[in-house]
């Protein structure tokens, strides 16, 4: 796996624990800042002067030659992350990563801006434009990290191939290499890195990358949903543990909103990444099989005494697919409190539940899953093997997990009917 720190713009960070979140976000903002603002002073003294057109265009600012680049530019009420000089006027950038939009800020850089001077605001929330637009100033621009991301990539390939601008077409694919390593772009598809992340040792600073690239993608999706899947609505990726004795998986949750009265509310899909797969779950979680109000129970009764609907709704569902039962067990103690493993006990491919006999067999797999001190789980699971061409086509691997979303809708729906 290559090492993020060997991107040139990469670099490494301070301490991780939570009392440092706000150094953490200053690091990753002035450092984002300043990659930028690197590349673009490097293509002035280059004479690549496509990229800066293409940059001041993307900001609306009217073309004209650049006089020089700040970083962290102290003005008399705020401290804008970088500066653009021209001879007659400047444009200040205030980029956001991993901080919230602050308007109070925006609001006190803006009372430095000169008659001619503008200010662009960087992020990537969605909403960020519509509290920018808020302040209704025509001097102040939002654009987000995915359409400079989106304009420079469109340059490294008008420029590929070209032997004269190959520095400046490695930078260019360094800095775009860079942004999807933060996850400031929109989902750009796997590597084998992030599969490879699981081989031994495992590297700290590829966690939140991980963790970044499936959030991203799974919030990607849920918006791209259709409407009878809108109750699907919240997105969590969850924790990546480096214990050799939890599973050796990151996973991202599409799921209902919380809703304590809701008995089937942890039964939701799963994108799960492995050493080996990528895995779309419809996860059936909570409760044992006796237990008649609580999902497994549901499971168990419905399994028991509507196998035909059962085996209806496991025909519609791609033939690779498996039903797999496991284990949930807590990480220690005799207890699960909000941490757990699970453990694999039985699976069999959807192709081969045929008829009354395998549903009835399918419920003394979840009685025997049943333990002191386990719980039975079940992932209803369609799995992209790593190296399938299809993890690096984004726009294709997302057509493909909606499609087997809805394919697998009808299991959930089928416990709640």
């Amino acid at each position: 796996m290559r090492d993020p720190h060997q991107n040139i713009f990469y670099y490494y960070r301070g301490p991780s624990k939570k009392a440092h979140n706000s150094l953490h976000d200053i690091q990753v903002e002035d450092n984002t800042t300043k990659a930028l603002i690197n590349l673009l002073e490097f293509a002035q003294r280059v004479e690549f002067n496509s990229l800066l057109k293409k940059f001041l265009k993307l900001i609306d600012v009217p073309q004209k030659p650049i006089t020089s680049f700040r970083l962290q530019k102290h003005e008399e009420k705020s401290r804008p992350d970088g500066v653009i000089n021209f001879a007659d006027n400047k444009v200040f950038i205030e980029s956001k990563v991993a901080a919230h939009l602050d308007p109070d800020q925006i609001s006190r850089h803006s009372e430095s801006l000169g008659p001619n001077d503008f200010l662009i605001v960087i992020t990537n929330k969605e909403t960020d434009c519509d509290e920018v637009n808020k302040l209704k100033n025509h001097k102040i621009r939002h654009i987000s990290w995915k359409s400079v991301h989106h304009c420079f990539s469109r340059i490294a390939n008008e420029i590929r191939g070209n032997k004269r601008l190959i520095p400046i077409f490695e930078l260019l694919k360094d800095f775009n290499n860079y942004l999807e390593v933060i996850v400031m772009t929109e989902f750009s598809g796997f590597k084998d890195e992030d599969f490879d992340f699981w081989i031994p040792p495992l590297d700290n600073h590829y966690i939140p990358i991980l963790k970044g690239k499936l959030e991203s993608l799974a919030t990607s999706i849920k918006n791209e949903l259709p409407p009878e899947l809108n109750k699907y609505s919240y997105v969590r990726a969850g924790n990546i543990s480096k214990s050799k004795h939890d599973e050796r998986s990151a996973w991202v949750v599409i799921k209902k909103p919380e809703d304590r009265k809701d008995v089937l509310n942890q039964c939701n899909f799963t994108i799960e990444l492995s050493k080996g797969s990528l895995d779309i779950n419809a996860v059936i979680r909570n409760g044992r099989s006796s237990e008649k109000r609580k999902p497994m129970g549901i499971l168990f009764n419905k399994l028991s005494n509507e196998s035909g609907k059962f085996i209806k709704i496991i025909k519609a569902i791609n033939k690779e697919s498996e039903f797999v039962v496991s284990r949930r067990l807590p990480k220690a103690g005799p207890v699960i409190r909000g941490n757990e493993i699970w453990k694999r006990f039985f699976k069999i491919k959807v192709q081969d539940i045929v008829n009354a006999d395998d549903v009835h067999y399918l419920c003394q797999i979840l009685r025997k899953a049943d333990g002191k001190h386990s719980f039975p789980g079940v992932h209803v699971k369609y799995s992209i093997d790593k190296g399938d061409p299809i993890l690096a086509n984004p726009t294709e691997l997302k057509k493909k997990i909606i499609t087997t979303i809805i394919a697998l809708k009808p299991m959930l729906d089928f416990l709640e009917g």
